[in-house]
């Protein structure tokens, strides 16, 4: 005897659209901010970060850490939360998607085996990149070690930088 499958609860359309209007405006904002102030504040800071002190730490110090320890750990919390959650309810529940999650297209509950699946699947991601930050840590020491090997010229020691501010 077949049964009839089940289906997740959708999103209504006014809720997708507010939805859209709450998540779409602050991230445009942020990758216009990232495009306008925060790409050339990097480069600039990137081309002169062996003349520069952060809190008393070297700017290449700062800087590789920040590229193979920072950027991965920052994406990695935002893969946990995006995806890891939803990926540990459906592995605690045993379904998938979890029970009360609403879901924007028409989507088939699956149990067993399968949720089982998806939930790893989703937690998959997050644990990746914490494993490319712990690869991070190594690079990062020893990038900071070859370029504390040659020392930079530098005619003169810029100050601290206490807030992300343009060169």
């Amino acid at each position: 005897m077949l049964e009839t499958p089940e289906f997740a609860e959708q999103y209504t359309r006014a809720e997708r659209l507010r939805l859209a209007l709450i998540i779409l405006p602050p991230a445009l904002a942020l990758l216009l901010a990232a495009k306008l102030w925060f790409s050339p504040w990097l480069a600039a800071f990137a081309a002169t970060a062996g003349c520069r002190d952060i809190g008393g730490v070297n700017g290449i110090v700062v800087l590789n850490y920040g590229l193979f320890v920072g950027l991965p750990l920052l994406f990695a919390a935002l893969a946990g939360l995006v995806l890891g959650v939803p990926g540990y309810r459906s592995l605690r529940s045993g379904q998938f998607p979890a029970p009360g999650t609403k879901v924007f297209s028409p989507r088939r509950i699956v149990r067993g085996w399968r949720a089982t699946l998806y939930g790893t699947v989703h937690l998959l991601p997050a644990g990746y990149l914490l494993g490319v930050m712990i690869w991070g840590c190594f690079a990062a020491g020893e990038a900071v070690a070859k370029a504390q090997a040659s020392p930079v010229g530098c005619a003169v020691r810029l100050p601290e930088t206490p807030h992300l501010e343009a060169p």
